[in-house]
């Protein structure tokens, strides 16, 4: 039994166009065929799930070569890395904006100093090599600023994170991390600022022993200036900088012994104790989180 459905009333079905259809297919995501009596394209039962899959990860802004992976591999498993794939490129954007907009904040501090002056060739000279000081140090420090340059081995990488004002909640029982957790989540969810908070976890005195004894566990999340602080949550800032960073697999403990590992074989980096040590946590509707650690480094001298 023929099941095709004709593409104008595929179209007015899923509330897309007849021309984004073609563009679709044009694109390789699926295969039409043609009905002989009018001539109109139509669809079978995989075209149209392929559709309804590439309709679906459109609105979530993925690229049609990541869709076309996913579809054609046809299981979950393959979304789950596509979607993670994604994340991280979002990631990485995020931090690349962070870095521009600390140097742009230095430049405002900059010129707050020269109020009540007017422009002459001379301050004009020292805007010009203060500018000029911060290019420099962000292209001979691209490894730090820009996420995922620099590499130590297969996996460690480093990046900077810019001075943040955050909310956070410790809790310490057997079993702390939902309990940290779910005030700050809560609160972001009212708030309606899930979307654009960065959020972190660690451990906290007292730490986890072998036994199954009480160990602290605080989380925070990064909120814009200005926001209030619910009584029930504490604020601090963090003064952001360098650290390494390696993406955690279900054995957090191990991850964190691996990146310690990696990092002392690193010829340029050593940790950085007078720092808080993070792992980043990064929503995922399919597992919760997606877990990156962050080590808080200084350049060996």
């Amino acid at each position: 039994m023929d099941k095709s459905i004709a593409i104008h009333k595929l179209a007015a079905r899923l509330g897309l166009t007849s021309r984004t259809l073609r563009h679709w297919e044009s694109e390789g995501l699926f295969i039409s065929g043609r009905d002989r009596d009018s001539g109109w394209r139509t669809y079978d039962e995989t075209a149209v799930l392929r559709i309804k899959l590439t309709a679906l990860l459109r609105k979530l802004d993925v690229p049609i070569s990541d869709i076309k992976t996913a579809a054609d591999a046809n299981s979950f498993e393959k979304l789950h890395s596509v979607i993670q794939n994604r994340l991280a490129v979002l990631k990485s954007d995020q931090l690349d904006s962070a870095t521009r907009e600390y140097q742009l904040t230095q430049f405002m501090l900059f010129l707050r100093e020269q109020h009540g002056t007017i422009i002459t060739e001379e301050r004009l000279s020292e805007l010009s090599a203060f500018t000029g000081t911060l290019n420099t140090f962000n292209n001979s420090k691209e490894d730090e600023m820009m996420p995922g340059i620099k590499e130590s081995g297969k996996t460690l990488k480093f990046v900077t994170l810019p001075p943040m004002r955050m909310i956070y909640n410790i809790a310490v029982s057997v079993s702390p991390e939902d309990e940290a957790m779910s005030p700050v989540l809560n609160w972001l969810e009212l708030a309606q600022l899930t979307g654009t908070a960065r959020m972190f976890g660690g451990n906290m005195p007292p730490f986890p022993k072998s036994d199954e004894t009480p160990y602290g566990y605080g989380f925070c999340a990064s909120i814009p200036e200005g926001v209030g602080v619910p009584e029930h949550l504490k604020e601090m800032r963090q003064p952001g900088g360098v650290y390494a960073v390696l993406e955690s697999t279900d054995d957090i403990g191990a991850s964190w012994k691996e990146l310690m590992k990696l990092l002392s074989n690193d010829e340029k980096y050593k940790s950085d104790r007078s720092r808080l040590c993070f792992e980043e946590h990064v929503r995922d509707d399919m597992n919760g989180f997606l877990i990156t650690l962050l080590e808080p480094v200084k350049a060996i001298k």
